[in-house]
């Protein structure tokens, strides 16, 4: 063998090792520190300040710390549609010092344009927290006050039909052109520059509908500013009560919400995963933090790391078959 076959094979085989050198690192970083943790904790959220992943991290920080008996610290990483937080976990010692809070996003951002980490390959769950209700919402004038009459509606109006989004590939449009899918019609799509425009649009009927979260509808409908016409998830949130969910409208099949969890780099030792599962769970099962939740259009829902990792796991292909099927192209 050449010298230069051999140095190429030698650079070949070092990157190929390199995962797992790092894996094997924090193993025995784990080992020789002694109790996890001593230092403080860093959770990375992947979105500006006020959204529900903020708040539910700042929400677990401090009890979590207690009961962990070091600082849990909040720090935000926003931009590139949650790409920068996320790239910077991923890249992250694999040591559980630092965690990221994050959205159903975590799989669609990936699955929609091309992102430098892979979301399921690239992490390890620790375990889902939350589970959260989104609401199809009209203009207070639309003739429709159910879903089944909305879906004459949209049908009626048939190509003047349109819906609002913060964006191709966000979450809002992809339930919506499944929505579109399962009930057989064609929406208009208006793109906007973030949600508050999007929802603003349907505010002042400049379009038909919108699917937005709960948690940010519930003031808007209470004021009359906005219609709620039926919730996505099986089963629908308290905080718009009378507001049937799709599935509960005729449609039984159509389940979609969204959820928040915590993820570690992949790699990280196993035990600190089980414990921080463990403690987060104690921490979200009380009767304050489900109150909580349920005040913002949440319910406490709290996963082993195997089927939190199997559920990131299948909405990542779900959504790469979605954008594929739409022909939407990656930026």
């Amino acid at each position: 063998m050449t010298p230069s076959l051999c140095f190429l094979r030698r650079r070949f085989l070092a990157l190929a090792a390199a995962p797992l050198a790092l894996a094997v690192q924090a193993q025995f970083a784990f080992a020789a520190d002694g109790a996890y943790p001593n230092r403080p904790i860093k959770i990375i959220v992947p979105y500006t300040p006020g959204t529900s992943a903020d708040t539910f991290a700042r929400m677990l920080s401090e009890p979590l710390g207690q009961r962990l008996g070091q600082t849990v610290v909040v720090e935000n990483k926003a931009g590139a549609a949650t790409a920068i937080g996320t790239a910077f976990v991923a890249k992250a010692p694999p040591d559980g010092y630092t965690l990221m809070m994050s959205l159903n996003s975590h799989v669609i951002t990936p699955a929609s344009r091309k992102s430098p980490y892979d979301p399921v390959k690239d992490f390890d769950a620790i375990g889902q927290i939350v589970d959260g209700q989104l609401a199809v919402l009209v203009h207070p004038s639309n003739p429709a006050d159910t879903f089944p009459q909305l879906v004459e509606h949209l049908r009626k109006q048939g190509d003047a039909a349109s819906y609002s989004s913060p964006g191709t590939g966000s979450t809002t449009h992809l339930y919506t052109l499944v929505l579109q899918d399962m009930l057989g019609t064609k929406m208009r799509h208006i793109p906007a520059n973030g949600m508050n425009v999007a929802t603003m649009d349907v505010m002042q009927n400049n379009s038909t509908m919108i699917i937005g979260t709960v948690e940010n509808a519930r003031t808007l409908v209470a004021s009359g500013k906005l219609k709620a016409i039926a919730q996505t998830g099986k089963t629908p949130s308290p905080s718009l009560p009378g507001v049937p969910s799709i599935a509960q409208s005729g449609y039984p099949d159509f389940d979609f919400s969204t959820y928040l969890g915590l993820y570690a780099p992949a790699g990280t030792p196993r035990e600190i995963i089980l414990r921080l599962n463990k403690e987060v769970g104690a921490v979200m099962d009380t009767p304050q933090m489900r109150r909580s939740a349920s005040e913002k259009g949440y319910d406490v829902v709290l996963t082993s790391p195997e089927a939190f990792a199997e559920l990131t796991r299948r909405e990542f292909e779900q959504w790469k078959r979605v954008i594929k099927d739409h022909g939407l192209q990656a930026d």
